[in-house]
């Protein structure tokens, strides 16, 4: 074999195994004191969030479709759930928050950090589009928290990760908190707490493109538009 072909081949082997340690390290399971850190880093590289997800409060539970482009744009519409619930869409874009409630005729917009504490509101303020934040605060302020290890959440390979949380730590409650997260983003696919609440994906797609038109709100014909806080 000529020099140069060796070259070429020990060359190939070098690249080869390069990937392979790069492959190795991002497959790698964090360890708990790494988890906050890594799942960090991984939620920088999403740009797009879509899906479908079941909120259940108590004996409520809600059915929704989901768009989310952090960290500014979201959209949820409850297509499922009890008749007062049915219908209602919340919007986030740069400077406000719309909620609509077709029960009600009622078109709620506030200036983002002044959102209505409806349950309609909150769930879709507060549950979704700060779920990833939530989750991240909770697993850096608890002394307790252990990985169980992979399971499949939302069609996706995942880690279940149980953590005990402090009260008035984040918006789920004290007590026990198990996610899933998901392994490649780490972006929470299901939550359950004590508390009775429960937010599990059906399903969860990452990175595709979202038409920047989901995120602009427009009141139906004879709706009341009511904004409030701010000026």
């Amino acid at each position: 074999m000529q020099r140069s072909q060796l070259i070429s081949m020990a060359a190939a082997v070098g690249i080869v195994a390069v990937l392979a340690g790069f492959y190795f390290f991002n497959n790698r399971l964090p360890s708990a004191a790494q988890l906050p850190d890594r799942m960090a880093t991984e939620l920088a590289g999403i740009r797009t969030v879509q899906g479908r997800v079941h909120v259940t409060q108590g004996t409520v539970t809600l059915e929704q479709e989901f768009w989310s482009q952090p960290p500014t744009f979201m959209r949820a519409e409850v297509d499922k759930g009890p008749q007062g619930f049915q219908g209602t869409i919340v919007v986030l874009n740069e400077s406000d928050t719309w909620v609509y409630v077709p029960a009600l005729g009622l078109v709620t917009v506030a200036a983002r950090g002044n959102e209505p504490k409806t349950e309609s509101g909150q769930v879709g303020t507060s549950y979704l589009a700060t779920l990833a934040d939530d989750v991240l605060a909770a697993l850096r302020r608890s002394t307790d928290v252990q990985i169980i290890g992979e399971e499949q959440a939302a069609g996706r390979p995942a880690l279940r990760v149980q953590i005990f949380v402090n009260p008035g730590d984040t918006p789920f409650g004290a007590g026990q908190l198990t996610v899933w997260l998901d392994k490649r983003f780490y972006y929470p696919l299901a939550v359950e707490g004590d508390n009775g609440f429960s937010l599990r994906f059906q399903f969860a797609r990452f990175n595709q493109e979202i038409d920047p038109a989901t995120f602009v709100f427009v009141p139906p014909p004879g709706a009341t538009v009511r904004r409030v806080g701010g000026e």
